[in-house]
């Protein structure tokens, strides 16, 4: 119901924004070829700004959205979104200097004659600053870069967004003398911004002060994997549930620029806070020298990776590798009353985690199965997981949810495995962490 709402809103605004331009820049689609695209250029306009407003909250963190939606979805949203942003945006200057020109000056020569204009300026750095930010962000993701690398480049989509709001205020003809319309987009910029500083900044600074976090211990187990333990003051009252995650930031010297995106892999009821990380690279493969008493800032928990999903008792996970830590954290938190069957991959006995920890399971009603994909013996199962494991091991599989989390071309697998022996998208959970 709350989804549908929430859908009803952006459509709502939509629509205000279509009345607004219909009954003002709308009459000029009938009165000449110019005053068409002038027309047509207006509401690309509108609609550009409108979606990259909407990105804001897509990317913002923010709770209330996120809840319903979950960090994949908006992240998935969120690039649709760049690019119907990008398109009004250069649909918005085409249609602009066609318009303008009319058929007595060529389209080059009118771009010559508005870059004369001062009061243009805004506009035109604000175009080269969104198509800055676009293509630079395709060439990182392309390239794998680092995290803060995207997010320096997307600091200039901030200042193009205020740039754009000076421009449509002074020379937007649907706001010229319509103080209703201004009002508005006042407030659609003011809530975007009040979200996105609200979620994004303040409640993580506000956590960091309220608990002034740190590093309490770091411990490596048998498979290599780092956990780091952090501890604070008054944790009882810093709520996450088991299965999410949150965007960690050590303050040390070497780190204090990068923000990670870990699962907490201990369980809420726990006196402390942990995250485990196995050596992938980059920041992972030197998180063993960050010191006891640094300090840290929490941005979180996010995520919708939890057992609230569902009232289903019986419940199946699927982990690769290091995907077992946030299902280790909802392990934890289960009672006797759930029928937990829980599939443990990677590639060897010896690369598995919490492996001291998972005894305490079978006290739980929980099966834990070891997937090998490098190591035959007598206990474990050998090889990935395919339709046979899933029919063989869990019989009653049509009546189970399954949660799943593990490398993408793992999820993608199992996703479609678990689809082709019948069981509904709604009742398969995963989440990939994405930052935005």
């Amino acid at each position: 119901m709350k989804k549908i709402l929430l859908n009803i809103f952006l459509l709502l605004n939509l629509g205000i924004i279509s009345y607004f331009w219909f009954h003002n820049s709308g009459a000029m689609l009938t009165t000449g070829k110019s005053d068409a695209f002038i027309s047509i250029a207006r509401i690309t306009g509108l609609l550009s700004v409108f979606f990259v407003l909407l990105q804001l909250i897509l990317i913002g963190r923010v709770k209330w959205v996120e809840r319903l939606y979950g960090f994949d979805r908006l992240s998935n949203a969120h690039r649709i979104t760049a690019f119907l942003s990008l398109f009004f945006i250069f649909a918005h200057a085409f249609f602009v200097i066609v318009g303008y020109a009319g058929g007595n000056v060529g389209f080059f020569t009118q771009v010559a004659t508005f870059i004369k204009y001062f009061e243009l300026l805004p506009a035109i750095i604000a175009v080269f600053l969104f198509t800055f930010v676009f293509v630079s962000s395709l060439v990182i993701v392309f390239k794998r870069l680092k995290y803060e690398t995207w997010y320096l480049v997307h600091l200039a989509s901030y200042i193009a967004i205020i740039i754009a709001f000076e421009h449509q205020m002074e020379l937007g003809g649907d706001f010229l003398g319509n103080i209703y319309f201004q009002a508005y987009w006042i407030i659609l910029y003011t809530f975007t911004f009040v979200n996105l500083g609200f979620y994004r900044f303040f409640l993580p600074a506000y956590s960091f002060y309220k608990h002034e976090f740190f590093v309490e211990k770091i411990e490596q187990d048998e498979s290599g994997a780092t956990s780091i333990y952090m501890s604070g003051k008054n944790l009882d009252k810093f709520k996450y549930t088991a299965g999410q995650f949150a965007i960690w930031r050590f303050l040390d010297k070497k780190r204090f620029l990068q923000a990670h995106p870990f699962s907490f892999s201990s369980s809420p009821k726990n006196k402390y806070l942990r995250i485990t990380v196995k050596n992938l690279g980059d920041f992972s493969s030197d998180i063993t020298n960050v010191k006891p008493g640094t300090k840290v800032v929490i941005d979180g928990p996010h995520g919708i990776f939890t057992t609230k999903r569902t009232n289903n008792k019986k419940l199946t996970f699927i982990a690769g590798d290091v995907g077992i830590t946030p299902i280790q954290s909802i392990l934890k938190s289960l009672d006797e009353n759930y029928q937990s069957i829980v599939f443990n991959c990677h590639r060897t006995s010896e690369d598995a985690i919490f492996q001291g920890e998972q005894t305490q399971f079978v006290e739980k009603n929980i099966k834990m199965i070891h997937v090998l994909s490098q190591e035959k013996n007598d206990k474990d199962e050998h090889g990935y997981m395919d339709e046979d494991k899933i029919k063989r091991l869990v019989p009653d599989y049509l009546e189970r949810d399954f949660y799943i989390c593990g490398p993408k071309p793992m999820m993608k697998i199992v996703t479609k495995t678990l689809t082709k022996l019948g069981i509904p998208r709604s009742k398969i959970y995963f989440e990939k962490f994405s930052l935005g």
